[in-house]
């Protein structure tokens, strides 16, 4: 009697027959890497990330978290009436050495900036600016030096604020 393969006999025999020869070959492609192969390398990489990421204890001492005591005011500037009223108040409180009263019309950043001008007989030079979109800037010229102190403004809640000051020697 005649026997007929069964369809899943051949296509198991045909599957043998090509992982023997896939495993015969002595000469190794790049397309030949096995699961187990790549899965190794997929961990291996990702150890050596994960090592890189750790912090190593150190001996040193934590960063303190105390905040740093400031002699400047915390409340927002109050500001004055005009770009010109504004500067002459912050160039008035400069010359008295009052951070007080120049913290009623300035940010602390320009505070600071306007200390280090070197005291002289500045002059506001013509006029401020007339503060068309919100911004002034105002200059203060010592004549005997030709040093100058730019004063910029902003207009914030109705008033006129100094956001910012720059000091040349130039």
């Amino acid at each position: 009697m005649l026997r007929t393969r069964s369809p899943v006999l051949s296509f198991l025999a045909a599957f043998a027959v090509v992982i023997a020869a896939c495993g015969t070959d002595d000469s190794p492609d790049a397309s030949d890497t096995t699961v187990a192969e790549t899965v190794a390398e997929q961990t291996s990489s990702t150890t050596v990330e994960s090592t890189t990421e750790v912090d190593s204890p150190s001996d040193e001492e934590p960063p303190s978290t105390e905040a740093t005591p400031t002699t400047e005011a915390t409340a927002e500037p109050v500001g004055a009436d005009s770009p010109a009223d504004a500067a002459t108040a912050l160039y008035d409180a400069w010359v008295n050495d009052d951070r007080d009263a120049a913290s009623e019309v300035a940010d602390p950043d320009a505070i600071e900036t306007m200390w280090t001008a070197e005291k002289g007989p500045y002059e506001l030079y013509r006029h401020c600016d007339d503060g068309e979109f919100d911004t002034s800037g105002c200059l203060f010229r010592d004549r005997s030096t030709d040093h100058t102190i730019q004063i910029n403004l902003e207009r914030r809640d109705g008033g006129w604020v100094v956001s910012g000051t720059f000091y040349s020697e130039d």
